[in-house]
């Protein structure tokens, strides 16, 4: 697919322009010399640092087990054995509430400019929206936090393309298999990027498309996964 390349980017570092994609998701979290935030972490015996949340926790929420958590202090991705079905947590602890606010309207224009337009939620933390890919941010104090949830969307596409791929070839199976990854694919903006147009156009319209609200049943759950993580966080903080 001609937009991949730039969409999976986006896709994987929704703090892209807040942060300069600085932080790996797949390992240690990178932090620049200047800096202002923190990662916050709590400290068990013998100085070892225990996530924000366990395992269990964020498991609840997935619907299924987490296998591995990948990353360092409050920058973790909480993963499990189905591909795509994981979450990522990010805490930093500003220096003041004043920067952790000032991190809250940085969500607010990133979300702008990739095309999605910041959705308030209220009663979270002292301010929380969602963003651009149902990314959500908040912040309670100084403290700000990102959460990624599952794209739901997507793990529903893929599973819909594998029954197709395992179903006898011209099978009746195999025709019941695509109707069901055509309904999936109605709803995803990632076919944005078939319109027409050269790489780097599709690719521009499916981050916008993406940054979108969608309004569908996978969005809705999605977003519910994101604010029972937040709730979860904050019961920490």
């Amino acid at each position: 697919m001609k937009t991949t390349s730039l969409a999976l980017t986006l896709a994987l570092c929704p703090g892209l322009l807040l942060s300069g994609c600085g932080k790996t998701r797949s390992g240690a979290a990178q932090t620049s010399p200047g800096d202002s935030g923190h990662s916050v972490s709590r400290s068990g015996g013998g100085g070892a640092t225990d996530p924000i949340l366990t395992k269990e926790e964020v498991g609840a929420v997935l619907g299924q087990p987490v296998t591995s958590v990948e990353g360092k202090g409050g920058h973790l991705k909480y993963k499990t054995d189905t591909m795509m079905l994981e979450a990522t947590i990010e805490l930093d602890q500003k220096r003041s509430e004043a920067d952790a606010v000032q991190e809250m309207a940085g969500a607010r224009k990133a979300t702008g400019f990739l095309g999605g337009k910041a959705e308030e939620i209220p009663g979270l933390g002292d301010e929380a929206i969602f963003g651009a890919m149902s990314t959500l941010y908040f912040r309670k104090g100084s403290t700000f936090v990102l959460i990624q949830p599952p794209n739901l969307q997507q793990i529903a596409g893929m599973k819909a393309m594998q029954k197709v791929q395992q179903a006898p070839l011209g099978s009746d199976d195999q025709v019941k298999a695509m109707e069901a990854l055509k309904e999936t694919q109605k709803t995803d903006p990632t076919t944005a990027g078939l319109q027409g147009g050269d790489a780097m156009q599709g690719a521009l319209a499916t981050i916008k498309a993406s940054s979108q609200k969608q309004g569908t049943q996978y969005e809705t759950d999605t977003r519910a996964m994101a604010v029972a993580l937040a709730t979860k966080v904050l019961e920490k903080l």
